[in-house]
This record gives structure tokens, sequence and C-alpha cells, in this order.
């Protein structure tokens, strides 16, 4: 929490604060981290790169090189757990580094970590899965559950289901008598 948009003791402080950018306006532009989209940014030689990730709608991440879009998922990009593995890509016209950001999905949230050159120079910090190419979001292979994680899904659905199916009988023979 410390050094996130939601740490109180430097909310109030923002121009102290590594994650406020000053624009040429004077607004205050910080890096979201909310329900529905997630923002991170970091400045090498001069560029600016910036990744965006929507969590709702289409649920698209996307890669920009001094604002210019550089590199997205699919839409099928939302229905997988990333694990550490690299989803965008690109590479610096001028220098010809490489650009890789690597996303990893938690229980609450999606982390992202911005390399250059296999080096991190922004975002969240997390253990990279062992593969060290971009994976394409949409292939079938990238998150297959276990047979555990299935059942563990299953028994969470069904017991929310009838929990709200009790609430709802108990509720209406409480309220209109049996």
């Amino acid at each position: 929490m410390y050094n996130s948009p939601v740490c109180y003791k430097h909310k109030a402080n923002a121009e102290d604060v590594w994650w406020v950018i000053e624009d040429e306006g004077g607004a205050v532009k910080s890096e979201s981290r909310n329900l529905l989209s997630q923002e991170w940014s970091a400045e090498y030689e001069g560029r600016e790169i910036r990744v965006t990730n929507e969590t709702y709608g289409k649920g698209v991440a996307r890669l920009y090189i001094d604002g210019e879009l550089r590199d997205e998922t699919d839409e099928g990009a939302s229905k997988f757990v990333p694990r550490g593995e690299i989803l965008l890509s690109t590479e610096l016209d001028d220098t010809g580094d490489t650009v890789d950001i690597r996303f990893r999905a938690t229980m609450f949230s999606v982390k992202a970590k911005i390399l250059v050159n296999k080096k991190q120079i922004g975002g969240d910090s997390f253990e990279n899965s062992p593969i060290e190419e971009k994976v394409d979001s949409s292939h079938p292979e990238v998150w297959k559950p276990s047979i555990l994680a299935k059942g563990v899904a299953y028994l969470f659905i069904s017991t929310t289901i009838w929990f709200l199916i009790n609430l709802i009988y108990a509720v209406f023979f409480w309220e209109f008598g049996a």
C-alpha cells in the first residue's frame, strides 16, 4: 500500500510522490488504480512509456510510447488469468531497445511490470512467468485451470447461490408469514 494512490500518508502531498506527473497545463495526472481501469507509466531515456488495462467492457490492455499506441491485446484477453507472461511488446525505433509488459493477476487486481531490455523500469514487483516471449492472450492454453481450481470455483458459486436462495426464502416468509 505504501506509495500507492490509496496510501493516505502520501495522498495529501501528491507533489512528493513518484506516481504524480505534472503536465504543461498545471493539472496533476496520477496513475489510476481503480476497479474499472488501471494505468502504469515510466520514463526511459526521455520517452514516456504508458500501459493501460481495462477491466470492463472488452478488457483490452494497451501500450503507448510517447502517446502513440504501439501494441494492444485482443478482446479475449479479459477471459484468462495472466501469470506473469509478456502480453505487450514493442521495439523503440531509434534505439532498438525492446519494451515488454508483463501482467500478473492477483485476487482483486492486475499487476503490470514495465521492462526495457529485460530490466524493470516501472510498474509493480512480482515473480515472472518462465515464458520469455510474447504470449498470444487468445490462445486456449494460456491458462488452464486445474481440477482443484475448477472444484473450488464450483463450490464457491453453488454455495453463493444456495445462500441467496435461502435469504430470499427467509425474507419472503418473514414479510408475508407462513
